[in-house]
């Protein structure tokens, strides 16, 4: 008996194996549009601001040639559908970046300057594209940009869900030579996992991010540039 029971065990065992194999080796089902828009909805609720390192590839048609940056974001909510960013830039060719509602500042440390933008013309501009990924709602990508190609796929080692976003708004296009946009979102944070964006020249920007931090609280004065900068009037 011992002998004749062994094998239907074994075969069991075996099929019990081979469906469990199955399962954990199957690709994730990739969420659908709307489906990582209704999450993107309710993350933005509860967005208060994030912090994360950043690594941009900028690549020039023209030459053909990368130039590579990295350094840290941070993004703070500064009221409902508002938000607030700091980009430093480390390295021979540092810079920060600050943009916030009514206008950007671009601080030169090696020279102690800050270049001033009015914003207010181009407020929306701004926000639709530097905003994208980071406390946007899945309802403001919609408005802003069409979706496609939504696609379960890897960057950086962690699961995502990618996209291709083209611009609705033609002062975008114009403006900015915007064409499309690839953007990845993390599965588990939800924050933007990589960005590549396509000029219309054939220049691209290849953004990635890492050690995100989502939902924590930035300060007002962490995003204010030395007082004692000369600033200088742009536009």
């Amino acid at each position: 008996m011992n002998k004749r029971g062994a094998r239907p065990r074994a075969d069991r065992a075996g099929a019990l194996a081979g469906v469990l194999l199955a399962f954990f080796t199957q690709p994730a089902r990739a969420q659908s549009a709307d489906e990582l828009l209704a999450r993107l909805d309710r993350a933005a609720a509860s967005f208060t601001g994030a912090k994360a390192d950043i690594r941009r590839a900028i690549y020039t048609a023209a030459i053909r040639e990368t130039d590579l940056e990295s350094g840290a974001i941070l993004v703070r909510r500064s009221s409902p559908g508002q938000v607030e960013f700091r980009i430093d830039i480390t390295g021979d060719n540092a810079y920060s970046l600050v943009v916030g509602a009514k206008q950007a500042e671009y601080y030169h440390p090696m020279i102690n300057e800050v270049e001033v933008y009015d914003l207010r013309r181009y407020r929306d501009l701004a926000q639709t594209l530097m905003a994208l990924g980071f406390g946007m709602s899945g309802r403001d990508i919609q408005a802003n940009y069409a979706i496609s190609n939504v696609r379960r796929d890897t960057t950086s080692g962690q699961p995502a869900t990618a996209m291709d976003l083209a611009p609705k708004s033609q002062e975008l296009v114009d403006r900015l030579h915007l064409q499309r946009v690839e953007l990845w979102i993390s599965d588990a944070s939800l924050a933007p996992a990589q960005e590549k964006v396509y000029f219309r020249d054939g220049d691209t920007w290849t953004i990635n991010y890492s050690n995100v931090q989502m939902n924590i609280k930035i300060p007002a004065s962490a995003l204010e540039l030395p007082k004692n900068a000369r600033r200088e009037k742009r536009n």
